[in-house]
This record gives C-alpha cells, structure tokens and sequence, in this order.
C-alpha cells in the first residue's frame, strides 16, 4: 500500500508531461528518415546505402553523448538541459529540411541526435525528483511505452504527412515544433519540487573526474546497464528490422502480413513496460521480476524461432509474449535511481541508457546481418532460407540466456 504523501501530485504529472513530450519527438525524428526515404533518395538523387548512411548518423552522436549528457545534467539541472537539447534539435531539424544533398544532411542528423541525446536522461531524473519511489518503475515503464508507441507509428506518420506536404515542409513542423516546446519548457519547467530546492544548492558540484569516478566505479551499474544492454536487442534489433524478412521467409506471406509480427512485439512491449514497472513497484521488487521476465521472454521467443510448422497466429502470439517479457530492460533504470547517489543521478542513467543501446544496432545488428550472408549466397534479404534465419536470430536466446546470468550478481538495495 502507498501513503498518502506517496501519490504523485498533478504539478509532478505535468512536469513528467513536458519531458516526456520531448522524448516522444525524438523517437519520431530518430525513425523519421525510413518514413521518407524514397522522397530523400529522389531529391537526394541517390542510392539505398546513401539514406541508410543518413539515418545511421543521428546514432553516431546520440550514442556517444549519453554519458556526457547525464554529466551535464547533474551539474547543470535538467531544465537547463533539455531547454539547449531542443534548441540544438529544431536546429538540426531545420537544417536537415534544408538540405541540399546527402553530405549535409548527414552532420544535420548528427546535430539532431547531439540535441537528443540528454532526453531520456534528463526525463528519468525528473521522474526521481518529483515522483517518490514507489512509482518510479511505474512512470519509466509508462514512459518506455508511450516511446515504443510514438516509435512504432512515427514512420507511418512521417511517410503520409511527407506524400501530402513534402518531406521538407514536415522537418521543418518538427523543428517550429521543438522551438514551441522550448518556450514552454523555458516557463514552467522546474527540476523539482520548491521544498527540495534548497537540498540541492548545499551539495557542491563534483569535478568531471569525480562524477566519472563515482559512476565507473560502481558495479552495479555496469551490471544493471548490461542487464538491459542483453534484454533490449529483442526489440531493437527484431522488432525494428528483421522481424519482419524473418516471417516473410518463413510463412511466404506479405510484407503487410509480416508487419503483424513487428506489431505483437512493439504492442507487448508498451503492455509489458508499465505493467511490469507497477508489479515491481507494489511489490517493491526488481530483480525478480527482471528474472521472471528474462526466462520467460527466451522461452516464449525460443519456442516461436524453433518449434517447427507453427501457425503464423501462434508466432504472432508468442511474439506479443515476447516483447511483453522483455520489457523489463526498464526496470535497471529503477535500480540504478536507488544506487547512485543523487548528485550522479544523471550521469548514471546516460551511461546506463548508452550500455542498454550498445548491443543493439551497433553490435548484434551487423552480426545477424554477417551470419545470414555466410550461410547463403544471395545478397536479397528476402531470399535467404529459413535455417539462415534461424540460425542468426539464435544469438537472441542466446543474449537472454546471458541476461539471466547477469542477475546472478546484481544485487536488490535494502528498501526500508
């Protein structure tokens, strides 16, 4: 049960809104150049390769920047923060609008992901400012799932509002749209409640090597971070890409069939997140949901890429199942709030968010595309047979499997 004092106040739900809204526009400008692809390459007057080489650019930088995002986030306030954050993101986006060939376009996007890069960060830290703890899990997982859901249909937005207005009159939306946010923010944004403000201004700054320190030298956190570097490929390597080549191998169907797979897991997945963030905050217990999850996300995707002749509504099933289960890579960024102090908060979370993308698109993603291409000699996708595809997506059992190792060491805080 939860005190009184407990429940988060509409002021704390309206500053969680503002953060949040950020991090929803940067989920829809991260996936924003596969919705406009085909108008990029035709205006562009270029390849395949060239656009994949703009999209992946936004990454190069909001990768990078996690840690050092969060850094400045504990010395600066996250109002600060994400105040310069969409500043710097309606610069690049407007940049981008104005593009006039690949190369430019690719430091624009980069621009884009530097802005972004604090989003998440600063948002968590708010969350621990002016949410008590028993509702942390609760609003990261609400927050995971409104992200999945903007991510999900971002694309789809992108690409129809790009067929009706052009892809330049929409950049240039999204980025009128961050300077809005940026007033708005600049108004009423606060990063915690008035009563905790003097708390704060007592606590001196830590130097860049003592914030690094404090946070390096944990391991905890580099647990809980790989924790959730192992559990998220599933969604974002599967769900984003190669969910969808898989059951169109598998079953022969449509790419418009396929896409039901890629939506049981990104559905699952924002079910999964708040739910289970709520199951660990009332029972007031991470790691064994984490567990609970982990095991049951392998048997439930291993049971869909290895149990012969199952039909295409069971794998869609289990694919729900899957990205449900493995929605608790949100639930280390609760702990790590318990963990770190209060004066790395932010730098905890950045460096925690940078090892849970890490092993993602960066790593597993070449190497199912590695392991597909030495099994067959086409180079289509489309084309490469089954066993290819069974074999490659194996290393995602594989990376649960190593999650659950991993909870052997991580350690539940004493909660009073």
């Amino acid at each position: 049960m939860f005190t009184h004092d407990q429940v988060p106040s509409s002021k704390a739900w309206f500053m969680w809104g503002l953060a949040i809204t950020f991090l929803l526009l940067q989920f829809i400008l991260q996936g924003s150049v596969s919705g406009m692809a085909p108008f990029l390459a035709k205006d562009f007057n270029t390849d395949v390769a060239a656009i994949g080489l703009v999209s992946s650019s936004y990454f190069w930088t909001y990768l990078l920047l996690q840690m050092p995002g969060g850094m400045l986030v504990d010395r600066l306030g996250p109002k600060r923060i994400l105040i310069a954050g969409t500043v710097i993101c309606a610069l690049g986006t407007l940049l981008f609008a104005m593009s006039p060939n690949v190369h430019a376009a690719v430091w624009s996007r980069m621009l884009t992901g530097l802005g972004t890069a604090p989003a998440l960060a600063c948002g968590f830290y708010l969350i621990g400012s002016w949410f008590s703890p028993a509702y942390f899990a609760f609003v990261v997982g609400l927050s995971e799932a409104l992200a999945m859901f903007s991510g999900g249909i971002g694309s789809e937005i992108i690409s129809t509002a790009a067929i009706h207005l052009g892809w330049r009159t929409v950049l240039v939306c999204a980025g009128i749209t961050c300077l809005v946010l940026t007033v708005i923010m600049a108004l009423f944004l606060h990063d915690r409640p008035k009563q905790s403000h003097h708390l704060k201004k007592i606590t001196p700054h830590l130097s860049i090597k003592q914030q690094l320190v404090a946070v390096l030298g944990l391991p905890q956190i580099w647990l809980n971070g790989l924790f959730s570097g192992l559990m998220f490929p599933v969604i974002s390597l599967l769900a984003t890409y190669w969910c969808i080549p898989y059951l169109m191998a598998r079953y022969g169907v449509t790419i418009q069939v396929a896409a039901l797979g890629n939506l049981a897991l990104f559905l699952g997945a924002g079910v999964g997140c708040p739910f289970l963030g709520h199951v660990s905050d009332f029972f007031r217990r991470r790691k064994s949901v984490m567990a609970t999850g982990a095991l049951a996300a392998f048997v439930t995707f291993s049971m869909a890429l290895y149990i012969p002749h199952l039909h295409f509504v069971y794998v869609v099933a289990l694919f729900f199942l899957t990205g449900m289960f493995s929605s608790v890579y949100m639930l280390p960024f609760a702990l790590v709030n318990e963990i770190a102090p209060e004066e790395v908060r932010g730098t905890a979370m950045g460096f925690t968010n940078m090892l849970s993308i890490i092993f993602g698109a960066p790593l597993f993603m070449p190497l199912v595309g590695f392991l597909l291409k030495s099994q067959a000699a086409s180079s289509d996708a489309t084309n490469f047979p089954l066993s290819s595809y069974t074999m490659a997506l194996s290393i995602l059992p594989v990376s649960l499997l190593f999650a659950l190792l991993v909870l052997i060491w991580i350690r539940e805080p004493v909660r009073t």
